[in-house]
């Protein structure tokens, strides 16, 4: 089994904006409660970081595959919980790494599932999982194996699956389901919504509206748009304009700052621009993408952002890599993507990138999930068991650990000392 075009190595460089450096652009944004809030690309994590990989698990061996992994769960003690799409299974890792194997698997009873898209730890025994093929929401505790059922309403979860593109999708432990949903389009714009769902609501709660850039049905992340991040007790709102602003609410929507950062879009790549796409691109998706470039032609301002994460610790993961190829998003980022992280307040923590080839799944005090897998070159759609299901995926726990320190006993504390350190 290959797993891409190198392994991970044990340190990876990685440098961060540092505390007290000056000559840092500045940003102020005034938030919903007449505040203005201030951000500089000066940030309070050391100068220096780098990862150190602590376990990796999965791949294509038949006793630990995994081959679409939607979803993925860090539970209060640490044990990941895998919904796998492409297997129709939600297998746990305990906090070590070691494989535990499937805890629902493929059917239509009780503790089964057909499409496992989300999952999420409702405490440290209770796993509760969306089932698109059969519109459910299953809670199973481990410990007996018992489970309880759940319907959603299909009139949620059915736009975006038609639609082959499931680009986002959340689900927290109070039941309650975040979705992009399609909507018309129009001279090569479409009106997208971000949809919430539980079961007590009467009606589905529209959070946030995005036009998305959508020629000849391919949707353009080097176009700006708003995106959303969801958490279990926060949710964040990007500009819908490109401006580098994001809005953090509370769990009833209530907004609670309003902040922005002087990072700036990064360029337009040729394959942005329609100048080299991929000769190993399918020649159907080839064709179709330089179509779809053709028509759209370049945003007067390339999207600074691509992707939200709002990790356990409630902290803001900001993707800055747009996808490649052009139109290619997936449920997961970019690969080697850079982040810029912020606290919920707003405040800027750093910025770094992850290791090659992996993707950012979750993350709480120290230590990042990833998703790692090999190039694939297949265009976008659901997460399924089509030919970009054959790749080797594998989920990687890292330490982000200051460069000088080579133990874990010499390891950072925590983040808050980080911030005293540097307030």
């Amino acid at each position: 089994m290959t797993l891409g075009s190198r392994a991970l190595t044990s340190l990876l460089a990685a440098t961060v904006a540092g505390c007290g450096r000056p000559g840092s652009p500045a940003c102020e944004v005034v938030d919903p409660d007449g505040r203005t809030v201030t951000n500089t690309g000066v940030g309070t994590w050391p100068a220096e970081l780098s990862w150190r990989e602590v376990w990796r698990a999965g791949g294509s061996e038949e006793t630990e595959e995994l081959i679409f992994p939607a979803d993925v769960a860090v539970g209060p003690d640490g044990s990941v919980a895998i919904a796998d799409w492409g297997l129709a299974e939600v297998v746990v890792v305990d906090p070590d790494g070691e494989w535990l194997g499937p805890v629902m698997t493929r059917g239509q009873g009780p503790g089964e599932v057909q499409a496992p898209a989300a999952v999420t730890w409702v405490d440290a025994n209770t796993l509760l999982v969306l089932d698109l093929g059969t519109n459910r929401l299953t809670s199973l505790d481990l410990a007996s194996r018992s489970s309880s059922v759940t319907a959603v309403d299909p009139a949620l979860l059915m736009p975006a699956v038609m639609s082959g593109e499931v680009g986002f999708l959340s689900l927290q432990p109070d039941q309650s389901v975040w979705i992009e949903s399609p909507g018309p389009v129009e001279d090569g714009w479409e009106e997208r919504s971000f949809v919430r769902w539980s079961p007590d609501a009467a009606a589905h709660d529209t959070v946030a509206r995005s036009r998305v850039r959508v020629p000849s049905g391919v949707a353009l992340a080097a176009w700006p748009r708003s995106l959303l991040g969801v958490g279990a007790e926060t949710r964040v709102v990007s500009d819908p304009d490109g401006r580098y602003e994001l809005e953090v609410f509370d769990r009833d929507g209530t907004s609670l700052v309003r902040f922005c950062h002087p990072g700036e879009p990064l360029p337009l790549s040729p394959a942005e621009r329609g100048e080299e796409l991929d000769e190993e691109l399918p020649d159907a998706w080839r064709s179709t993408l330089g179509e779809a470039l053709a028509e759209a032609g370049e945003p007067p301002l390339p999207a600074v952002i691509s992707r939200i994460v709002v990790d356990v610790d409630g902290r803001i993961w900001v993707q800055r890599d747009r996808p490649a190829p052009p139109g290619a998003a997936g449920p997961h980022g970019a690969p080697g993507a850079m982040h810029d992280v912020f606290l919920s307040s707003g405040r800027f923590l750093g910025s770094i990138r992850l290791p090659e080839d992996q993707r950012l799944l979750e993350a709480r005090g120290r230590r990042v999930w990833a998703l790692h897998t090999a190039a694939s070159t297949n265009p976008p759609s659901s997460p399924s068991t089509s030919k970009d299901s054959e790749v080797p995926r594998r989920i990687i726990a890292t330490r982000l650990v200051p460069m000088a320190m080579k133990s874990r006993t010499n390891a950072l504390t925590s983040d808050v000392e980080l911030l005293a350190s540097c307030a």
